[in-house]
């Protein structure tokens, strides 16, 4: 593991320090990239005590760039989060309707080899309780390696989970499907006349200042972390991702930005639909409308984590404690270890 180290902090203004010492989030960081075998990472901690952001490691083992302040990460299926709050703003605009069936709202796909799609209505695409299979099979895998590039970006992915069986009946169950998503973002694409990609940036991206963010990404980019496997680099498959169950490549400061206008300002989405996007569902307590909800010894959270070849998120955001919990990082961990667990203790107490 590099042993490259920076450490940067910045102050709000008005606020002290956070209550971690700066040098306790740094070992704890470089701790577990080293147990975990990561290349690098970035840590951000933001609240009413203050914030800090640890960094460590490189981004691109061409040239050892090392991960910065600035560093932009694929993350993953923490993007559903943005997803959702744009197809949540519509239905606040009266543009959708939670109740509204699947079938009206993608009239425009080939569903009916969909198991479950003709039955699913908006709010069963939210929470995961569709039943609809995921379209990340093994045939998609295969022709992912082989060339990420030359595969569909929008609602056709859904190809692949045609003939699927069906995970369970429609609103009768939980199950975590990729094509959920996929199928939300063609939706909002469509009822807005624009690409998805707009749509983040008109609903989501500019409302909160996410310069640094993008969906999919330039691989010349030189900001970009590159993700790592056993296999090398495998950054293009992540960075050719703009559906809606994974489209971010972003930085921790844009991540924070976020999870402050949805969670604690209400500048995506007004108070009455951020607690129905919290409210957890009927079929599984872990799951609101676009986000993973969970109690532990330090308070209720909000958040998602991603993962996928090569790179991997955790952000949570514990309201009663005002505070965001982000951790990006450009490979995936050998244990069920989560970092942000080690970090809630250093910074709220045991």
């Amino acid at each position: 593991m590099p042993g490259l180290a920076l450490l940067l902090a910045l102050a709000i203004p008005g606020s002290g320090a956070v209550a971690a010492k700066p040098d306790r989030l740094q070992r704890l960081l470089d701790r577990f990239l080293a147990d975990e075998e990561l290349d690098g990472g970035i840590l951000l901690v933001s609240g009413p005590d203050g914030r800090r952001v640890v960094v460590s490691g490189i981004a691109d083992r061409k040239g050892g760039r090392p991960v910065m302040e600035d560093t932009r990460f694929y993350v993953a299926s923490v993007g559903k989060m943005a997803t959702a709050a744009a197809v949540l703003q519509q239905v606040e605009e009266g543009l959708l309707s939670l109740d509204q069936p699947v079938r009206e709202l993608a009239s425009d796909l080939p569903l009916d080899r969909i198991a479950n799609a003709n039955r699913a209505r908006l709010v069963h695409l939210l929470d995961h309780s569709s039943g609809i299979p995921d379209y990340i099979t093994d045939e998609y895998e295969e022709d992912e390696a082989a060339r990420p590039e030359r595969l569909p970006r929008d609602g056709t992915l859904l190809a692949y989970a045609a003939g699927e069986k069906a995970t369970g009946p429609v609103g009768g169950h939980y199950e975590y499907s990729n094509s959920n998503y996929v199928l939300l973002g063609h939706i909002a694409a469509r009822r807005d006349g624009v690409p998805f990609a707009q749509v983040l940036r008109n609903r989501v991206l500019e409302r909160t200042g996410m310069g640094s963010t993008s969906v999919g990404a330039d691989p010349r980019d030189r900001s970009l972390a590159h993700g790592y496997t056993e296999e090398g680099d495998v950054s293009r498959r992540s960075w050719a991702a703009t559906t809606g169950d994974g489209p971010l490549v972003t930085t921790a400061g844009d991540l924070e930005r976020f999870v402050f206008a949805l969670f604690r300002d209400n500048r995506l989405l007004g108070a009455a639909t951020v607690r129905r996007m919290l409210t957890p569902s009927e079929n599984e307590d872990g799951q609101g409308l676009g986000v993973a909800l969970w109690k532990d010894r330090w308070g209720r959270g909000a958040g998602h984590d991603g993962r996928y070849d090569g790179f991997e998120a955790d952000v949570r955001y514990y309201p009663g404690r005002r505070t965001a919990l982000i951790f990006l990082t450009n490979g995936n961990q050998q244990s069920e270890d989560a970092l942000l667990d080690a970090v809630a203790e250093e910074v709220f107490g045991p």
